[in-house]
């Protein structure tokens, strides 16, 4: 994580804040993001949570990936899927290599039990994308995809999917299908106003459900929110 005066930016989205800085500002907005989603999800009918962005270099992997942890510390079963095909990151934030993934599974390469792994360190569950394919739509479309969501919503308190950006490709609108909703990221002084507008207006007309936005590389500069990031230095 880079650190600046007033600042705080996960650009390296390997690096857990909520675990290795639990008592920072940052951690402490990723707990308020659960509590926001807990009271849209009263009903309990969220289970499958996508987290994309109008474009790249946002954010959305390293919020994913704090939430993730937060879920699981409180005693939720959770489980991240990487379906950004083109552009996968949830391999580099284990250390892995990215394969055994879902690109496999529905080649009928391997089994669901090879798929879905465990990470030693942080306890998180989790499933890469695999090998890369240019047939990113035909897999997003896939019928065995569609049965692999309804089997791991039964599983699964929370599953939480890496998308790609809205602007960039197609996908994210394909992985709305399969998602209860979406989590919009949203990075101060990076991405424009048109182009937040142009992202959320993309998804309305695919008829996602977008559950809210989440602002990241927020410039701080209360005094008060100076203290408690600096809190356990």
């Amino acid at each position: 994580m880079k650190r600046r005066k007033g600042f705080i930016e996960l650009d390296d989205y390997r690096y857990i804040v909520a675990k290795e800085l639990p008592l920072s500002f940052a951690a402490e907005s990723v707990h308020k993001t659960l509590i926001n989603l807990e009271y849209v999800n009263v009903d309990k009918t969220l289970k499958v949570i996508q987290v994309s962005s109008a474009l790249t270099g946002e954010g959305k992997t390293s919020l994913l990936i704090n939430l993730a942890y937060v879920l699981k510390e409180r005693g939720k079963k959770v489980l991240t899927v990487d379906l950004d095909l083109r552009r996968p990151k949830i391999h580099r934030v284990f250390d892995v290599a990215n394969e055994h993934g879902l690109t496999e599974y529905l080649a009928g390469k391997i089994t669901r039990e090879q798929l879905i792994r465990v990470d030693d360190v942080t306890g998180i569950h989790y499933v890469l994308s695999g090998e890369k394919t240019v047939a990113v739509t035909n897999i997003l479309e896939a019928t065995k995809l569609k049965e692999f969501f309804e089997e791991i919503r039964k599983e699964y308190d929370y599953i939480l999917v890496d998308a790609p950006p809205v602007l960039a490709v197609s996908d994210a609108l394909y992985i709305s299908k399969l998602s209860d909703g979406i989590l919009y990221v949203i990075a101060q002084d990076f991405a424009k106003k048109n182009d937040i507008k142009e992202a959320v207006q993309t998804l309305k007309r695919a008829d996602a459900n977008i559950l809210g936005a989440v602002l990241t590389r927020v410039k701080l500069k209360s005094k008060s929110y100076k203290y408690y990031y600096n809190y356990e230095d």
